[in-house]
């Protein structure tokens, strides 16, 4: 190790290395310190990916050498590396990668600190600094922000795949900021503040909106830097130049003002030099922003390289580097909006002419539409990478009806073609994927088949072609029946072929296969072939309608708590799935795989074998190829954050997502699954749906119970337990009123309400209970808030509005007794269900707190009580304070007897 001229340890290390580092401190507060090679390392307990309670001295010694540590920062001027095991541990990049700039994501504050916060973004590692914050005038982060706090609604402004973490923003999510930057246009010269100052440039306020200035638009002098010519709080004039509306930000220049107007003059085919803005990682698949005289211009995936192959492995190229470029678009003021970079390279002109007439292109990747142009996209209906140049395959070449030919190709990775023609002018060709076809049927030599051999019925004969793609919809014959909830594969008789259907590829859902007659004719998608062109794997839930939609709905963070191990039986996962992961799970629509590092050999065998359905939580999603990776060990935690929204007795909308004999599933949100008895399923309408036909109908639940320890919410049909309520005689948790609000004309119209709400203060006052409104006490008579005659309004809507708004105005009334340590939020909810043509108030009451909340009437404050049916107020402190002493009595004798059991 070097050594500097002040005698220490000379810092050679770099964001991105990969280190070892011997263990000197494990602090207090959990943070490591090491030796890497003489300098100094830093990993903090948010960067070690500990077990949930585990600690940095449980894991971690003095004297302990740590591998594989990840440098994510340099501080040269301490001499200090930010190192991380977390950063660097199986599974983070690929998550990464997952996310963009302009996700909006909730994470979890991990550290507090004067500059700003450290976040955990659902494993990931994030940072809000202290002008991404939107705090009041003097308001610091630590007034505002505690560690183990939720913050919903970040914007992710910059992924930093070099140091791998999230940059993120509170204020430029915000409707006010949102709003700011729509004002401001390309061309505006303001006034900014510095609110810091880099090596690589300057961050800026611009008015609340967030500026930057790269170093090459400072104009500099030679040899200077940004540290010599500016401070924070600095105010100075630039230039906006570009406006990127996904981060949020706006990108400034000092340069360009002092040059004044460029000159434009770029014509299309024109080659020119840009440069690079922030740099190109390999196997993304992302357009390349580019400076591009002076505009902000994009070179498209495919427009980047001669190979088909090598839009995979995309070079590595460095924020700043100037690169040539062909100009493709213009827009209406002659800025270059889209290049092509291959177009520039030596070669491309030969390239080209090797696509001829009858070329074969069998690799020929898929071309986003969004990375097409206007006219690009008119010339044909779909668009392939053929290395040099894209090709088109005509509109009459594709089903627009059916749309299955166009859904498999966007679908695809690789589609293969056949040029037709090309037009070396434009840069451009057509395409024929049925020409491919008939090429592949001529190489292999077609086979002739007997008009008279097996498969031939009924239906006659479903194909005698060779040379299926994968991905095509074709027509299966299912040889002998398949009952319902057996998990076995279903045989079908395809292109003359013999072939089984996994059981995970019978059905969207999870539970229940459908039940196929022998000689059914049934759709599938071609998932493998064989040498010869046969099929070999189909899947029949990939051709059902609703599938696609399905699919969407499985995304990042998706909570899958039923889904089933696939079966280790032959043919149910081709090779490549295999080595996908160690065990794959049946998601519904797609399969999931369990990466090997989160299960042992033992385990996962066990899990294949034996277990009836695994939890798991969606990591990623590949639409493309049809399946995801997932993660059981994440599951309770994500289960817990999602369930936190909800409480018992509470109302939820629910969607039927799957089902068996006994029990409907319906998902709350986010993949959130609730059960409730399939006998209390709601009659469909009209009457005699199927219950698989009513996948995807939405319901009015209430949560009946949360058992965190088995991760299950328990659900019933929300007016169920109304009508059974309404059954019930009044009791000390229940009462009935059939009003709220009094006859207006009447000498005390209010009385009627400040009856309930003394029932409102008896109840938190004792054990908690509900008021029902609109249920006559003694007939039990529903009149609803339609026969109120104090929510005077001509629709049920408005009655609502009306009853509610008079339940939050006398809700103020109720005052703590203890005023500097409780609160009554969340203690009284309410809700209006439907129940026999009217629409009940139904308030519930929580436990109050032990020192007994008032209630203020007239200025005067009243305490009551529950005593049977009844409310009584107290009067008497003394009773007061009994009352109270004995209701902790009870409540502790309640907690210990449920602590013995």
């Amino acid at each position: 190790m070097a050594e500097s001229r002040d005698g220490q340890p000379e810092v050679v290390y770099a964001v991105g290395d990969v280190v070892s580092g011997t263990v000197t401190d494990v602090d207090n507060d959990g943070w490591l310190w090491l030796d890497v090679e003489g300098v100094v390392g830093a990993v903090g307990p948010q960067e070690l990916d500990l077990a949930d309670g585990e600690s940095a001295r449980d894991r971690y010694a003095v004297g302990y050498t740590i591998n594989a540590l990840f440098v994510w920062r340099v501080n040269h001027e301490a001499r200090i590396l930010g190192l991380s095991a977390k950063r660097n541990a199986p599974g983070y990049v690929e998550a990464l990668q997952q996310r963009a700039v302009g996700d909006v994501v909730s994470a979890t504050v991990a550290r507090v600190m004067p500059e700003g916060l450290w976040l955990d973004v659902g494993g990931l590692a994030g940072s809000v600094t202290l002008d991404e914050l939107a705090l009041a005038y003097e308001e610091s982060a630590q007034d505002r922000y505690v560690a183990g706090e939720t913050i919903d609604d970040l914007l992710v402004w910059q992924v930093n795949h070099e140091a791998r973490n999230l940059d993120l923003s509170v204020k430029r999510n915000t409707l006010s900021y949102r709003e700011a930057l729509q004002r401001r246009t390309v061309g505006d010269v303001v006034s900014a503040t510095v609110t810091r100052v880099m090596p690589e440039g300057l961050w800026l306020d611009v008015d609340g909106l967030a500026g930057s200035v790269t170093l090459n638009e400072l104009a500099l002098a030679s040899g200077e830097s940004a540290l010599d010519c500016y401070v924070v709080g600095e105010k100075i004039r630039v230039l906006v130049w570009q406006i990127d509306d996904v981060a949020r930000a706006i990108a400034l220049s000092v340069r360009q003002l002092a040059e004044g107007p460029v000159q434009k003059s770029v014509a299309r085919g024109a080659t020119i030099d840009v440069v690079v803005r922030g740099p190109m990682l390999r196997d993304v698949l992302l357009p390349v922003q580019v400076l591009a005289a002076n505009s902000d211009a994009w070179i498209p995936p495919h427009e980047w390289s001669l190979s088909t192959g090598a839009t995979r492995e995309l070079p590595q190229i460095r924020d700043g580097q100037v690169i040539r470029a062909v100009v493709l678009d213009l827009d209406d003021e002659g800025y270059p909006t889209r290049l092509s970079r291959r177009r520039a390279l030596d070669g491309w002109e030969a390239e080209m002419k090797r696509l001829s007439h009858n070329a074969v292109v069998p690799n020929a990747r898929v071309i986003p539409l969004a990375a097409l142009s206007d006219a690009e996209r008119h010339t044909g209906a779909a668009a392939v990478d053929l290395g040099p140049i894209t090709g088109f395959i005509p509109v009459e070449e594709l089903d627009r009806e059916a749309a299955r030919s166009l859904m498999a190709f966007l679908a695809a990775d690789t589609y293969p073609v056949v040029v037709e023609s090309v037009d070396y002018q434009r840069g451009i060709a057509t395409v024929s994927h049925a020409r491919f076809i008939e090429h592949q049927q001529k190489a292999v030599g077609q086979i002739e088949l007997d008009s008279g051999a097996e498969g031939e019925g009924e239906q006659g004969d479903l194909g005698t072609e060779r040379g299926l793609a994968r991905g095509a919809t074709i027509d299966a014959e299912v040889q002998g029946p398949a009952r319902r909830n057996v998990r076995m594969s279903v045989r079908v008789l395809a292109a003359n072929s013999d072939v089984w259907i996994p059981p995970h590829e019978c059905s969207i859902s999870t539970r229940a296969l459908p039940q196929f007659r022998d000689k059914q004719v049934i759709q599938t998608v071609v998932l493998d072939l064989d040498d010869e062109g046969r099929p070999t794997r189909l899947s029949h839930r990939q051709a059902l309608d609703g599938w696609d939609a399905e699919m969407k709905r499985l995304s990042h963070n998706t909570v899958v708590p039923n889904a089933r191990p696939v079966p280790p039986i032959p043919d149910a996962l081709s090779d490549t799935e295999i080595r996908a992961g160690a065990i794959a799970v049946d998601l519904g629509p797609i399969t999931g795989f369990v990466p090997e590092e989160e299960l042992d050999r033992e385990t996962g065998r066990d899990i294949a074998t034996h277990s009836e359905t695994y939890p798991v939580v969606v990591e990623s999603v590949d639409y493309a190829r049809r399946i995801a990776t997932v993660s059981n060990k994440r599951f309770e935690a994500r289960w817990w954050e999602l369930a936190s929204d909800f409480r018992k007795n509470e109302e939820a909308k629910g969607e039927l997502r799957d089902f068996d004999s006994e029990t409907a599933l319906l998902d709350l949100g986010s993949g959130l699954l609730a059960q409730m008895s399939m006998r209390e399923l709601p009659d469909s309408d009209p009457p005699g749906k199927a219950p698989r036909d009513r996948i995807g109908e939405r319901f009015s639940l209430r949560i009946t119970a949360i058992d965190r320890n088995s991760q299950t919410i328990y659900v019933e049909p929300r007016d169920q337990w109304v009508e059974s309520l309404i059954g019930e005689p009044e009791s000390e948790t229940l009462e009935f009123k059939e009003v709220l609000r009094g006859d207006p004309d009447a000498d005390d119209a209010m009385e009627m309400t400040r009856q309930a709400m003394r029932t409102i203060n008896a109840f938190l006052n004792t054990e908690g209970g509900r008021l029902i409104i609109g249920v006559h006490d003694k007939t039990r008579e529903v009149t609803g808030l339609e026969g109120d005659p104090g929510l005077d309004a001509d629709t049920i809507e408005k009655r609502i509005d009306r009853a509610t708004q008079i339940v939050e105005t006398n809700l103020a009334n109720l005052e703590p007794r203890d005023l500097l340590r409780d609160d009554l939020d969340d203690l009284v909810t309410w809700n209006m269900p439907s129940v026999r043509g009217g629409t009940l108030l139904v308030i519930t009451c929580e436990r109050g707190p032990d020192a007994g909340v008032n209630l203020v009437i007239k200025g005067k404050p009243e305490f009551w009580v529950r005593k049977g049916s009844s409310k009584e107020r107290l009067r008497k402190q003394e009773e007061i304070r009994d009352h109270l002493r004995t209701r902790q009595q009870r409540a502790a004798a309640a907690d210990d007897a449920a602590s013995d059991d």
